[in-house]
């Protein structure tokens, strides 16, 4: 009687510099996760990116490129594209060598990239360079069900045209709402510039007599320009009946420090809030 195999096909992407898994000894890794370079239009930048096998096993690598974004919720989770079929793609841009190899248990590989923008570009362009081992080749099939797992290492790329980024932002829309005893202060952070952003936020609430009554944190926000997302954060106790001025800043500079470059833009805004005294409170008023 002839045997049906099922095959079932999973893929684990992974964004490291070193990175282990659950998987054990089915393990690749990447000194990279992510490139960020400024290069002058018409010009190109060369670098390396090296993967090594920390196993006892040899691992056969394939290696692509695909175009990537962040999804609405704006929280750092990304979607993936062919390449070259998004607005801000910079696939086309990046040449690399080599794209199939075979590294030697407890071995490393140097891919050697180039990046050539081209004379006309603008604005932030991005792209992922996929490190893929197809572990059902070293794997032996089960009787009945062929199980095809690929472990996918990703080293992101953010390139900018020198003399050409905007990066500006603006805080739309704030509005503050009674909620569990406290209260919650979301806002609209606007991404008024032409590329990534990084912002981590915070709020705080100062009484007539520039005493701090209440503070918070928001949620991060990773966004390209022109995306919209919203910043939400929560202060716990309540606040006295009174009049009070909320400020909220947003340090929008998260790419510069992730290069030592220390902080980047804050956006600041501040606005007049009146709480009654059954904890209600209006924006833009006083009592």
């Amino acid at each position: 009687m002839r045997l049906r195999f099922i095959y079932y096909w999973v893929v684990f992407i992974v964004f490291t510099c070193i990175y282990s898994t659950s998987l054990g000894n089915n393990v690749i890794e990447v000194d990279q996760a992510k490139v960020r370079l400024v290069i002058a239009p018409g010009k190109a930048k060369a670098g390396a990116i090296r993967v090594y096998n920390p196993t006892t096993e040899s691992r056969h690598i394939k290696v692509y490129l695909e175009d990537w974004a962040y999804l609405p919720a704006f929280d750092g989770t990304k979607e993936f594209k062919p390449a070259g079929t998004t607005e801000l793609s910079c696939a086309k841009w990046i040449s690399f060598v080599p794209d199939d190899f075979i590294i030697p248990a407890f071995g490393k590989q140097t891919i050697n990239y180039t990046v050539r923008v081209p004379q006309d570009a603008k604005g932030g362009h991005y792209a992922v360079m996929f490190f893929e081992n197809n572990l059902s080749e070293q794997n032996t099939p089960q009787e009945g069900v062929s199980v095809g797992v690929a472990i996918r290492i990703a080293s992101l790329f953010y390139i900018e045209p020198e003399g050409t980024i905007i990066k500006e932002a603006a805080i739309q829309d704030v509005k503050v709402k009674k909620r569990q005893g406290g209260f919650e202060v979301t806002a609209k952070l606007v991404n008024k510039g032409n590329t990534d952003i990084i912002a981590k936020g915070n709020f705080f609430a100062m009484d007539k007599n520039g005493i701090v009554q209440a503070r918070g944190q928001f949620n991060d926000i990773y966004m390209f320009g022109g995306n919209t997302a919203v910043l939400s954060g929560v202060w716990k106790n309540p606040l006295p009946a009174g009049d009070y001025d909320l400020v909220l800043s947003v340090d929008i500079g998260g790419a510069e420090e992730e290069l030592g470059l220390g902080r980047g833009p804050v956006v600041t805004e501040e606005n007049k809030i009146h709480v009654d005294s059954e904890g209600n409170i209006r924006v833009g008023e006083k009592g």
